[in-house]
């Protein structure tokens, strides 16, 4: 049986937006418009109207924006955008008053969320072993512009939720005993590492994500998509994601 073909919005049409347009025509979808800024907008909103769900890589700047035209048309959304996180109380709020069909995250690559998953059962065991201390690394390419990474602060995150111990994340050298350091690093083209360390004086452990290039993200922001087609509400990627393992 032929799977449903789906008319799929592109906002932001840089890098990601473009990979993310070779994943779906790969897979035998439409991409129902290309939106790259205001005047776009303006000009293709007809085309934006007649689609079934929208994909955002943009920018921190023009996120939001994408965001509300969604929102207010009643397009469900899947948003790949990252450094836009400290206006999140006030976006689900607008998407919760428009009932709007919304997944964000951090990542969307399917290894980089099994790498949160490891790092939550990992944190939970290291609860009764004081002698580790944990710090975060992550790399990225010189054209990313927030810092730390969206990544990095989601499996700080995802840490503190589990290891009693730790109840926030610094980028400050010397953390407090209460504070996880997150260390950023900008180098090159570099697609994304990140790397969690638990350091006591007899070992060392550490979970490593190295992103090979930016397939998987394209990939994973796809298959939100689709699911979030037949799925109405507002979710994070982290939570929907063991339901696109099936």
């Amino acid at each position: 049986m032929m799977k449903q073909k789906y008319k799929i919005a592109l906002l932001g049409y840089g890098r990601m937006g473009k990979m993310v347009e070779a994943a779906l025509l790969g897979m035998g979808h439409v991409v129902s418009v290309t939106i790259d800024n205001e005047q776009e907008w303006t000009e293709k909103y007809d085309f934006f109207r007649n689609s079934d769900v929208a994909i955002e890589f943009s920018t921190p700047e023009t996120a939001i924006g994408n965001f509300y035209h969604c929102f207010e048309a009643g397009i469900p959304l899947v948003a790949g955008t990252t450094g836009w996180y400290k206006q999140l109380p006030e976006i689900l709020n607008k998407a919760r008053q428009h009932s709007a069909s919304f997944v964000y995250g951090s990542n969307f690559s399917v290894g980089a969320n099994l790498f949160l998953m490891l790092n939550k059962i990992a944190a939970e065991l290291m609860n009764n072993q004081y002698q580790y201390e944990v710090h975060i690394e992550e790399t990225h390419h010189i054209h990313k512009k927030d810092a730390p990474s969206g990544t990095a602060i989601t499996t700080a995150e995802m840490i503190m939720g589990q290891l009693k111990r730790k109840t926030e994340w610094t980028m400050s050298p010397n953390p407090e005993p209460g504070q996880i350091q997150i260390i950023a690093h900008r180098e090159g083209d570099t697609t994304g590492i990140h790397q969690v360390t638990y350091e006591s004086p007899e070992d060392t452990i550490q979970i490593i994500h190295n992103a090979h290039d930016r397939t998987g993200f394209a990939h994973g922001a796809v298959k939100a998509a689709l699911w979030l087609v037949n799925n109405h509400g507002i979710y994070e990627f982290k939570d929907i994601f063991p339901q696109l393992l099936k």
